[in-house]
């Protein structure tokens, strides 16, 4: 009579019988290499846990940032009377990077320069313009403020490069004061001829505009 050969359950695990189903292999590798496979899931959770943590802080961080801003304007809009610069700037320094500095690097800016500090002013506007791109509306809005602020400087020359490139960047701003400002600036630098080309081209581009009466009663008083 035949001896019969025991065969143990490790050996069995390694010689998996071919009928198996597919659940039924991935059990015995579960089995086989449990270390490795709770391993492997442990990393993913770390990394989908890290994920999300990080999103939930950078949101955290940008409401935090939010409310900082509108503090910041809301002080700035009530200080009838008095120079907001002070907490203005304090309120700034707890905003972190990210387009909420910037915002309220511009708001800033414009404190500085209706208190006539226009090197302060520039600084923040030339920064915000740093941190933008050319299309974007913080890079239009500090590019226009730097060029009030060398109007104001009587630097016409800057002031006129500036307000000529917010022109023929061809964007969504609004150029009105734009054109207005630059044919001023040409006017403040004696050179009339210029001045009056811009306010002739005025004059097409803004004709459906409620303004255009204002324009033509400037082209008659550069004209006499």
């Amino acid at each position: 009579m035949a001896k019969s050969v025991k065969v143990s359950r490790k050996e069995l695990l390694k010689d998996t019988d071919q009928f198996l189903s597919s659940s039924e292999k991935a059990m015995l590798y579960f089995i086989d290499n449990r270390a490795r496979v709770l391993g492997s899931v442990a990393v993913v959770l770390i990394i989908i846990s890290s994920f999300f943590g990080f999103k939930y802080f950078q949101e955290t961080k940008a409401l935090s940032n939010e409310a900082l801003y509108f503090e910041m304007e809301k002080n700035i809009n009530k200080a009838a009377g008095t120079n907001p610069a002070p907490d203005a700037q304090t309120a700034w320094e707890k905003i972190g990077e990210g387009d909420q500095k910037d915002r309220a690097s511009l708001l800033l800016a414009d404190v500085h320069f209706n208190n006539q500090d226009l090197d302060k002013a520039e600084a923040l506007y030339a920064t915000v313009m740093s941190n933008s791109s050319p299309g974007a509306i913080n890079y239009q809005m500090a590019q226009v403020g730097l060029a009030y602020s060398y109007e104001s400087k009587k630097e016409f020359k800057k002031a006129i490069e500036i307000f000529k490139s917010v022109v023929d960047a061809n964007t969504s701003y609004p150029l009105f004061e734009i054109y207005w400002s630059l044919s001023r600036c040409y006017e403040l630098s004696n050179d009339n001829a210029n001045a009056l080309l811009i306010l002739r081209e005025m004059q097409i581009k803004f004709a459906e505009s409620q303004q255009v009466d204002k324009i033509n009663q400037r082209i008659k008083q550069l004209s006499a």
